[in-house]
């Protein structure tokens, strides 16, 4: 794996008197011999896993007695159950600022983390490691880096649990005492020594000396160090505390391949760090670590066996045969015990020379063991109810009750894979404050239609500062183009969501998620649907963050779009507005204009009255006058 070139000062470059080469393969030798049993009864889990629940011995003397051979695997359906209900309550990392400050810089990080998981395909390889967890016991996942085009990224590695090995005294469940922890790899000789130059004489030395090994061979059972077919060699990747810092050494049998240093990988606080993150499901008091098969097996060796035993009763019969029959009928017992095992058999006897004996008391005592198992088995894990497949209980309030009995029992196991998904989560942005520190935009929306991006590291000149100050303002285009004459508007300012400084915590919601919860969120929400048309998203996102529904980040995340749909309106609607108001400025303006017409006529129609009477005086007052005059 590639890891990069940078490397930050640490105080601990010139650590010196590192151990030989000896002393880390006695410690990977101890933690092999330590662990041996546990592995082989981790292999036996994973066949029992896979349906192999018989062995070679036990097949043999089934068929040699008749016997049928029944594998009714419940312990594989134990296992589908359990990693579906891990694909279905699946969630992504979020940040959270520690100051009041970093709101902007948490939702950034929030971006950055669930970019990386969506391209490091962290939910397949978070299932693989679940699976892990749940059949050999541990799950391993490595957070390294690699390069890449727009330089180094963070990568996840799923750890198979056979090719990692710990200290064998560590108690933890999450191997947070352990002092090593490592990865066995199979190399071809002429790989080794292409990769490391100089370890020709190593290689040799190892691949002509060593013997003996099991589970971490890949698969030659009877070399640990060498394989004699293919010419490889086993080559170790250690990572060690030393003087209280994690260091990393890579060797095989007979010399290092390559000198041990601090670790490449930087925690939060640029300190080295192991980069394998592990859980296992269970510990007992002797440090061997197992899974949830661990305490299915026992049940489901007596479904099996009873089952097979059952049958075999159901289809035998216990005879009673004299020798008078013998005798005179020329028949002994093997070939009377043929004939009635026919379903048309026939003897010639008398009457009782032959007798059948019952075994229908056996057979009912055995089925009725049989039950028991049974019940065991599905006490174990996920009940019944859980899994949807409990026929009896009819009211839902028994049906939930149910449930939640079964969820006590998986929350154990829920509860490791949230604990080894926080884990890595924290690695992930360690190595991304230790290798992003050039600007860089992140997509954080898959949506074609609605694309989004983040960016990091980003510098923000007095430009860039100022465009976003005058955002609407009616004279920002005349104060931007005085600004951007000035030479030092060009000049970087800030940088916006700069990874080194961001300061906060990662957390996860991990929940279980059953037809029944569904059913009672749903109902909520739909009981708090018409009081939420109503209200404004303020009042909105106080009533939801109130309230008990589960992923009420979905829910705010949509008031939050809501808030930025009132805030910049839709331009359709603004040129709507537009229109609308064009329209009636025209409409005022036709009826200003009419008004002002009708008034213009009834004043010129008063005129014209007034004009008309006064000539009507006129014309009376002459007529008077003419009348007078003749007189």
């Amino acid at each position: 794996m590639e890891q990069g070139s940078q490397r930050r000062g640490t105080g601990m470059e010139d650590s010196m008197n590192f151990p030989d080469v000896s002393e880390c393969v006695r410690k990977f030798e101890e933690a092999e011999q330590s662990t041996a049993e546990a592995r082989k009864l981790a292999e036996r889990d994973i066949d029992y896993r896979d349906g192999k629940q018989w062995t070679a011995a036990e097949e043999a003397a089934l068929v040699k007695r008749g016997q049928p051979v029944v594998t009714y695997n419940r312990i594989m359906r134990k296992i589908t159950y359990l990693k579906g209900l891990e694909t279905q309550t699946r969630k992504d990392p979020k940040a959270f600022p520690r100051t009041p400050g970093d709101d902007g810089s948490a939702q950034a990080a929030t971006d950055a983390l669930r970019y990386v998981c969506d391209d490091q395909d962290w939910d397949s390889k978070r299932s693989e490691a679940f699976e892990d967890i749940l059949v050999p016991g541990s799950g391993v996942i490595m957070v390294g880096a690699q390069k890449v085009r727009d330089g180094i990224d963070p990568v996840l590695i799923n750890i198979p649990w056979d090719r990692f090995f710990h200290d064998p005294y560590s108690r933890r469940i999450d191997f947070s005492d352990a002092s090593y922890m490592g990865i066995i790899t199979w190399m071809d000789c002429d790989d080794v020594k292409a990769k490391y130059p100089g370890s020709d004489e190593i290689v040799e030395e190892t691949w002509q000396s060593s013997r003996s090994g099991e589970t971490y061979d890949d698969r030659p059972r009877y070399n640990l160090w060498a394989d004699y077919k293919r010419r490889r060699v086993r080559i170790i990747e250690m990572y060690f505390l030393h003087k209280g810092v994690w260091h990393i050494a890579v060797f095989t049998r007979a010399g290092y391949l390559s000198d041990p240093e601090p670790s490449p990988y930087f925690d939060v606080d640029s300190q080295p760090e192991c980069p394998l993150k592990a859980v296992s499901a269970y510990i007992d008091r002797d440090n061997n670590r197992f899974g949830e098969v661990r305490m299915m097996i026992s049940p489901q060796d007596e479904i099996n066996k009873r089952r097979s035993k059952g049958l075999h009763l159901i289809n035998s019969r216990q005879l009673r045969v004299s020798r008078l029959a013998e005798v005179e009928h020329g028949q002994d017992a093997s070939a009377i015990k043929r004939e009635m095992a026919k379903p048309d058999g026939m003897i010639r006897a008398e009457s009782g020379e032959v007798e059948v004996l019952g075994t229908s008391d056996m057979a009912a005592a055995n089925f009725q063991m049989l039950q028991e198992a049974k019940a065991e088995i599905d006490l174990l894990g996920p009940n019944a109810a859980l899994a949807g497949k409990n026929e009896n209980a009819s009211s839902g309030r028994a049906i939930l009750a149910q449930q939640q009995g079964g969820m006590v029992e998986v929350a154990v196991l829920m509860d490791r894979l949230r604990h080894l998904s926080l884990m890595v989560y924290r690695s992930i942005w360690a190595r991304i404050k230790q290798y992003w520190d050039a600007p860089r935009w992140v997509r954080v929306s898959g949506d074609e239609q609605n694309l989004k991006w983040v960016g990091l590291n980003q510098p923000r000149t007095m430009l860039d500062i100022a465009k976003e100050r005058l955002q609407g303002d009616p004279q920002a285009e005349a104060k931007l183009a005085l600004l951007a004459q000035d030479p030092q508007s060009q000049m970087v300012m800030e940088t916006k969501n700069a990874v080194a400084e961001m300061d906060i915590d990662i957390i996860i919601d991990e929940g279980m998620d059953t037809p029944t919860v569904q059913a009672e969120q749903f109902d909520m929400l739909s009981k708090m649907m018409p009081s939420m048309t109503q209200l404004p998203p303020e009042a909105l996102e106080l009533l939801v963050t109130a309230s008990s529904l589960r992923d009420k980040d979905k829910l705010l995340e949509i008031i939050d779009r809501m808030r930025q749909q009132q805030a910049q309106p839709d331009p359709m609607q603004q040129q709507m507005q537009q229109l609308g108001l064009a329209q009636a400025q025209a409409t005022v303006g036709e009826t200003q204009s009419k008004t002002a017409k009708n008034m213009a006529d009834a004043e010129s129609k008063r005129a014209s009255a007034g004009t008309d009477m006064m000539a009507a005086q006129a014309n009376a007052l002459s007529q008077a006058q003419a009348m007078g005059a003749g007189i």
